[in-house]
């Protein structure tokens, strides 16, 4: 699991759905900004056989939160972890998924052009043709077959 752990702490003013860290700890999230951002907190597992709980949070810096490895979040979201007050918890930056899709696509789009440029072009058009000859035999130019006549 990627993220970095921290430890588990309530927050003096309960907000559901919302965690405070120092502005320290951001950019070991990976890319939040100022704050505002969800974020996956999981719980960890002391066994295999034990699933993480999670719960995602919106995650905002605060100065009044000391330095070091500490995130506040409310009692309610403590309650889904399923931990306690000082346990270490994983936390990591929760990926859009606008963000998570671009990334396929782009690494999709490189691998079928370097894949393409194994084959080189004269290769796919004549590979084209074949299976168009296959599709509609007897027309090679790929031309629209004519309608028969009633």
């Amino acid at each position: 699991m990627e993220g970095i752990e921290l430890i588990i702490q309530t927050r003096a003013f309960p907000s559901h759905g919302r965690a405070r860290v120092h502005e320290s700890v951001l950019p070991f999230l990976g890319g939040v900004k100022e704050g505002g951002e969800a974020i996956e907190v999981h719980s960890i597992s002391l066994s295999d056989d034990e699933k993480p709980k999670q719960v995602i949070v919106t995650i905002y810096a605060d100065a009044m939160v000391e330095k070091g490895g500490v995130i506040r979040v409310s009692p309610e979201d403590i309650a889904k972890l399923a931990v306690a007050e000082g346990d270490m918890v994983n936390v990591q930056r929760k990926v859009p998924i606008t963000e998570y899709i671009s990334k396929k696509v782009g690494r999709t789009g490189k691998a079928v052009q370097e894949g393409a440029g194994h084959m080189g072009g004269e290769s796919i058009e004549k590979g084209a043709k074949e299976v168009g000859a296959k599709i509609m035999p007897g027309n090679e130019k790929n031309e629209p077959e004519p309608k028969p006549e009633e």
